[in-house]
């Protein structure tokens, strides 16, 4: 059996059918502080759904969506075993009904059996930074309005919050919000993707290091929240949950915008080495 197999199938299960704690605590704090009388019944109503499926080992969404990984550090060496440890995890969790089958061809969309097929389950390498396995599950409701948009390289940060806030406006409650919006400007188109996702392992309520993206993550999850899209697009004070954005060193004729929604299901959890034994954590 793959060494990696089993602490996969394990942590792809607790992925699908348990909330990080931060996430949890940010509904669960929108849920008493909801003024609107719906978007305050919908919000309990997710919180009570999540509890549920804690209890009885449910998935949290009925989309589970597409699995990307991202492994860095020591773990690198051991990628072609690990990769192959997700596959059959997803490949099992789906064939026993803990993963819904949702990867299909893209043209024909002939479904891909045991959801693994060409580019799927997503495998990223990175051979900087602390050693891990980190995991994360999207379903198709956020990553269809997430987006790239390239920019004149004199865009102001006035621009950008617009640019945001009309991306946040036309998706309106198809996101499933309260949502996580993650923002990575600059590097390259493929970079600034790749960062506005892995910045959604960061817990919510972190901030970045920088002192002015900090206060900018801050302003902009306020005016976002002044949109009164709301939970589920049913108006309210608690579009996001949270916002991150990354600023990345870029080409001086270009200024890459990459835009990350998730939904309030951010299902993410990761495996790292403690000693030399193997942990699953938030």
């Amino acid at each position: 059996m793959n060494k990696y197999e089993s602490e996969l199938t394990e942590a792809i299960t607790k992925m699908a059918t348990e909330l990080p704690p931060d996430v949890y605590s940010a509904l669960k704090r929108a849920s008493e502080d909801e003024t609107g009388e719906v978007a305050n019944k919908q919000l309990k109503t997710i919180v009570k759904s999540i509890e549920i499926s804690y209890k009885e080992k449910l998935p949290i969404c009925q989309d589970t969506g597409l699995v990307s990984a991202y492994i860095t550090g020591e773990y690198v060496k051991d990628h072609l075993l690990i990769k192959e440890g997700i596959e059959k995890a997803v490949s099992k969790l789906t064939e026993n009904g803990t993963l819904r089958p949702t990867i299909v061809s893209p043209i024909k969309r002939e479904p891909v059996i045991g959801n693994v097929g060409i580019g799927e389950p997503e495998v990223y390498l990175d051979f900087e930074g602390e050693s891990s396995i980190k995991l994360m599950m999207r379903g198709a409701g956020s990553e269809n309005y997430s987006t790239l948009k390239m920019l004149l390289p004199s865009t102001s940060p006035h621009e950008i919050n617009k640019i945001i806030l009309e991306q946040t406006l036309e998706a309106g409650g198809r996101i499933c919000p309260p949502s996580i919006v993650s923002v990575a400007i600059g590097g390259s188109p493929a970079s600034a993707i790749l960062s506005s996702r892995k910045a959604l392992f960061s817990k919510v309520g972190e901030r970045s290091g920088i002192d002015e993206v900090a206060e900018w993550e801050l302003k902009l999850q306020r005016a976002l929240n002044s949109l009164n899209v709301g939970p589920m697009g049913l108006g309210g004070i608690h579009t996001v949950l949270d916002v991150k954005i990354r600023l990345l060193d870029t080409h001086i004729a270009m200024l890459p915008l990459a835009i990350t929604f998730s939904c309030w299901a951010l299902r993410r959890i990761q495996i790292k080495r403690v000693g030399s034994v193997d942990e699953i954590m938030w």
